[in-house]
């Protein structure tokens, strides 16, 4: 979880505390004396309840992902709570207006009902923010509007009437709110959220999505079918492909076998795209905004001196014959640890192609929303010589390493 998702309980914890604060203020304005008390309380607690129920159902229909802001949520509960200041102003300078039904109507509503709605709206905002940040961050916006909710209780009921104003604690409320609003923004803008998104007719269950993080601000790029995640752009810190890009700088052509391997290579060179799912190589095209002519029919290139990328699902695909008599210079393969067929490997060694393993040297970290890790392993079939001694962010197998030059068992 992010430091943003583990933040998250105090938000909540702030709505629910300035929550609790208005509400038991507002009870204790109201409940001025004991005539009718259990009948007045009762209503109260009906118009409290049936309010935050109202807050809940208004904005809880709506995915996090599709509206990720509050800012009406909290503005209007802020403003509730400016309004239910200032009839408390009023209420206490005018000796409660002899309790008046008309006076009692009002402040029900401005103490209890339009505070009450727009907390758990801002709330709700909040637990569904809780889906994009990480595991557990639902409970944990439950758990800490739980905590503030008593703790704004108890200090309402200990201190209001005594060196604390109704009009006071209303404002204790407002600078609670504000405080969990400006946090809500903060975490915000750290976490992902969906901006775009695409599917295959052909395939439900096959989508492509696309990540924005406003600080710092990126996009990523998600291919998934299902659970699965089957390709991230940009490679998150971790992913075997940022090794393998470490090591194209001679401005040589690129031949990427399988969406997972896909990468940018940043410049000008040559690069072409095999992928033999159809379906989902027409929906990583349309979403990674591939140009007409950059997919290729063969898992061969089409002239010497190509380097060719593998993914691992794609790796059964690979003919070493065939890509030794097309000319090119290295295949890199990336995997989960112990996921390469050992048959490729073996077959490369009997044939006197170079072999080099790689382990992820570094923390791997998940892409967006339920994008799985990607470290691994990372293997080189190196047909013109050895393969490189090391690539920036993994470790070498020394003991896996073999080649023509390479002092193998």
């Amino acid at each position: 979880m992010t430091a943003a998702g583990r933040i998250l309980w105090i938000p909540s914890l702030l709505v629910g505390a300035a929550a609790a604060t208005a509400l038991t203020t507002g009870a204790g304005l109201l409940l001025y004396d004991d005539s009718g008390l259990l009948r007045a309380g009762l209503v109260l607690a009906g118009v409290n309840l049936g309010s935050i129920g109202v807050g809940l159902v208004a904005t809880g229909g709506r995915e996090a992902h599709s509206e990720p802001l509050a800012g009406r949520w909290w503005l209007g509960f802020l403003l509730a709570l400016l309004a239910a200041a200032g009839f408390a102003a009023v209420w206490e300078a005018m000796d409660a207006f002899a309790a008046a039904r008309a006076a009692q109507g009002v402040g029900l509503a401005l103490t209890s009902a339009l505070p009450a709605y727009f907390a758990a709206g801002a709330w709700v905002r909040l637990r569904a923010l809780g889906t994009l940040v990480g595991p557990g961050a639902r409970r944990q916006a439950t758990l800490g509007a739980a905590g503030g909710a008593l703790l704004g209780a108890v200090l309402v009921v200990t201190f209001l009437g005594r060196p604390v104003w109704g009009v006071t604690a209303f404002l204790v409320a407002m600078v609670l709110a504000s405080a969990g609003a400006r946090l809500h923004v903060w975490i915000l803008d750290r976490t992902p959220r969906l901006s775009r998104s695409l599917e295959e007719p052909e395939r439900p269950g096959l989508r492509f999505e696309e990540w924005s993080t406003a600080v710092p601000e990126r996009r990523t790029l998600v291919v998934r079918e299902g659970d699965a995640t089957l390709a991230v752009v940009p490679p998150p810190p971790g992913d075997w492909r940022e090794g393998v890009a470490d090591t194209l700088d001679d401005g040589g052509p690129i031949l990427f076998v399988g969406v997972g391997s896909w990468f940018d290579p940043g410049d000008s060179r040559v690069w072409r795209l095999c992928e033999a799912d159809e379906p989902l190589r027409a929906l990583a095209a349309r979403g990674l905004g591939w140009e007409d002519g950059a997919t290729a029919s063969s898992p061969v290139p089409e002239g010497p001196g190509w380097v060719v990328v593998v993914d691992a699902g794609s790796a059964p695909s690979i003919r070493l014959d065939a890509l030794r008599e097309a000319g090119a210079r290295r295949v890199w393969v990336g995997c989960p640890p112990e996921g390469l067929a050992a048959g490729l490997a073996a077959e490369a060694r009997a044939a006197g192609i170079g072999v080099g393993s790689y382990r992820s040297a570094v923390a791997a970290v998940a892409g967006p929303q339920h994008a799985d890790f990607r470290a691994g392993e990372l293997w080189c079939l190196d047909f013109v010589g050895s393969p490189p001694e090391s690539v920036a962010g993994t470790r070498a197998s020394p003991a896996r390493r073999e080649g023509p030059d390479a002092e193998g068992p």
